[in-house]
């Protein structure tokens, strides 16, 4: 049986899984390419930083299907009409360095920004890890992403460790935060 997936109040979670939809995927990816900053920084391809199409994204899926303690959610606001796709999260039950839960990826489409979406999703995502016995959850910000520091330590995480990783301009620092669970 599986995983029911994280709740919100106007959040839907869907599971992304072998049975995706072309819509879903093109709702993914217009989400992806409303951050062209974030994806310079994560993407790319044939020395082209920000890179990214749609048989990337469905790589970078298929690749996450693989790994049975990783999640990817596609987010939909069921208050409104139409099978919007407005975020996404990617979570990890068990990360390999330190074998705590982590937040891999949350994105909130830019034209949706600013409306409680991603507190929502962040909350709704801890809730998910809290019932199932987990004490805490990390996450990593990227160095200098002003933005997402600020969001994260707003909702309680705060900076644990430093590491580093790869990305398509070499590589760069990476803020490991982390929140108590209740």
């Amino acid at each position: 049986m599986t995983d029911p997936a994280p709740t919100g109040a106007r959040l839907r979670f869907v599971v992304v899984d072998e049975s995706v939809t072309d819509a879903l995927i093109d709702g993914l990816l217009r989400v992806a390419r409303s951050h062209p900053d974030f994806l310079a920084s994560h993407e790319g391809s044939d020395g082209s930083a920000g890179v990214f199409d749609r048989e990337m994204l469905e790589r970078d899926l298929a690749v996450a299907l693989m790994d049975p303690l990783r999640h990817v959610w596609a987010l939909r606001d069921h208050t409104v009409d139409g099978d919007d796709v407005i975020g996404w999260a990617d979570t990890l039950d068990e990360h390999p360095t330190d074998g705590v839960p982590w937040v891999g990826l949350l994105e909130i489409r830019a034209d949706h920004a600013r409306r409680g979406y991603g507190r929502e999703a962040a909350g709704a995502i801890a809730r998910y890890y809290a019932e199932r016995g987990t004490d805490r959850l990390r996450l990593g910000v990227d160095d200098g992403n002003q933005t997402a520091y600020a969001f994260w330590t707003a909702l309680g995480y705060q900076e644990v460790d430093r590491r580093t990783r790869r990305g398509p301009a070499g590589r760069s620092a990476v803020l490991v935060m982390e929140t108590e669970l209740s």
